[in-house]
């Protein structure tokens, strides 16, 4: 899926004059210059129909992030800085080397930082640790075995959902997070926040019903599976594709992994194969000797009493 390089005309307020000069260059020496973007349309009355940015998109969002960021990365970092006279990348070895490296400050990148920064399930990011049924979000049950305990049983405990995987949440309980997830959305492939919202809606405005009991649940489940979007809901499926594949490039999507959805499906090895079983026994063999095998007698059927 392409995207629009988006111009962005001059006489906007701009902030912050190191952010502004490094924005402004990556407009002027390297988006500017891709194909497909809309500096153009800044005089739309002078475009013709075969110069419409539209007919030249063919960068996709993962070919364009890996771009820009090589740009910010070895192409400005290494150019000098006229405000600093010298490059941003000699700034900041400077700076260390003058100010220490600060290892108490760093944040680590792990599972608990992902999780810590997961959205909570609502404003007040609690819910009700129920023993048999686990806890509630969005109208879908999340289980985990420790549920059973009965410490966990009846407590109102933090509980945070992943954006990129609908299917897990998180529930804290004495220092640590419990990963639970929901047995009607585990197995439909790596589905977003969005993406469930969006195909809920879909479900609840052709069937007519809610979402809030156990059937209606897999009912949804059923729908997840078998339909096939259209229109701007394609589309809006579509880009979430595309972020997920960037995101998980990142490594920055779903906490923990989510396993492919399975789809089964004949290659054309698998079908000639079965075709070449099927003719085989549709066809007998005849032996290639003149004489036909002798019919053996037929065996004396069990005793249906001893069978």
């Amino acid at each position: 899926m392409a995207v629009h390089l988006r111009f962005r005309p001059a006489g906007q307020p701009r902030h912050g004059a190191v952010l502004e000069r490094m924005f402004g260059r990556a407009h002027s020496e390297y988006v500017h210059n891709l194909p497909g973007n809309t500096k153009a349309t800044k005089n739309v009355r002078m475009v013709t129909g075969k110069h419409l940015p539209v007919n030249f998109a063919e960068w996709t969002l993962e070919a364009m992030y890996f771009g820009l960021e090589y740009w910010a990365t070895e192409y400005y970092d290494n150019e000098r800085h006229p405000a600093m006279d010298c490059s941003p990348r000699e700034a900041f070895r400077r700076g260390l080397k003058e100010s220490g490296a600060r290892p108490q400050r760093q944040i680590l990148f792990n599972q608990d930082f992902l999780i810590a920064t997961c959205p909570p399930a609502d404003r007040g990011g609690v819910r009700l640790v129920n023993r048999q049924r686990g806890v509630k979000v969005n109208d879908q049950l999340y289980w985990h075995p420790e549920f059973r305990d009965p410490r966990l049983a009846g407590q109102s405990l933090p509980v945070r959902y992943d954006p990129w995987d609908a299917s897990s949440v998180y529930v804290r309980f004495k220092d640590r997070w419990l990963h639970a997830t929901c047995r009607n959305l585990v197995g439909l492939g790596q589905l977003t926040e969005l993406e469930r919202r969006a195909l809920t809606e879909e479900y609840t405005r052709r069937s007519g019903t809610d979402t809030n009991d156990e059937q209606a649940s897999q009912r949804l489940r059923e729908f997840m599976q078998v339909f096939t979007p259209e229109g701007a809901l394609a589309a809006a499926l579509e880009r979430q594709q595309e972020n997920k594949s960037l995101y998980n490039t990142l490594q920055v999507g779903s906490i923990n992994p989510v396993a492919p959805l399975k789809k089964f499906s004949l290659n054309k090895e698998t079908l000639a194969t079965a075709l070449s079983v099927a003719e085989d026994r549709s066809s007998p063999s005849i032996p290639s000797c003149g004489s036909l095998p002798e019919a053996t007698a037929p065996q004396p059927l069990p005793d249906f009493d001893t069978f």
